[in-house]
C-alpha cells in the first residue's frame, strides 16, 4: 500500500515539476515517469526556432548514475522536436535536465523527474 502511495506521489511530483523555462524556448517531457529497472526512457524536447540555437544537451543523473548526450542545432533551421532514447537505466530517482545552448552559453533549461523502481524479485 505504501509503495502505491509513493509511486502516485512521485508521478504527481513529476507532473508538477517545472518542465520549461519561463520564456518557453525549451520544453521537455519524459516517459514513462515511473518504470521498472532496467528502464527504457524516452526524452522529448520541443525547441522554439531561433538563430541563436547551437546545441541541445540532455543529462540524466542520480546519486549513483549519470548519462549525458548532446546534439548540434543549426539555428532556426533545426528540428523543433528532438527525441532521445535511453536504455538500461538502473534503479533510482533521476533528474532529467535539458539545456538549450547558444553562442554565449545556456539559453534555457528544463527539468523533469523519473523514478526507476526495482524489478519484481530483484535484490534491490
Amino acid at each position: 500500500m505504501t509503495t502505491r502511495i509513493a509511486i502516485r506521489l512521485l508521478c504527481l511530483l513529476a507532473y508538477l515539476t517545472v518542465g520549461a523555462s519561463a520564456d518557453q524556448r525549451l520544453r521537455v517531457s519524459v516517459s514513462p515517469a515511473v518504470a521498472l529497472a532496467p528502464a527504457a526512457v524516452t526524452v522529448r524536447t520541443l525547441v522554439e526556432p531561433s538563430d541563436a540555437n547551437r546545441a541541445l544537451s540532455i543529462v540524466v543523473s542520480s546519486a549513483h548514475y549519470t548519462r549525458a548526450s548532446e546534439i548540434p542545432l543549426e539555428g532556426r533551421q533545426s528540428q523543433r522536436l528532438n527525441v532521445f532514447e535511453l536504455r538500461d537505466i538502473p534503479t533510482g530517482l533521476y533528474e532529467v535536465r535539458a539545456t538549450l545552448v547558444g553562442p554565449s552559453g545556456p539559453l534555457a533549461t528544463a527539468m523533469r523527474l523519473v523514478k526507476v523502481e526495482p524489478a519484481p524479485g530483484s535484490s534491490r
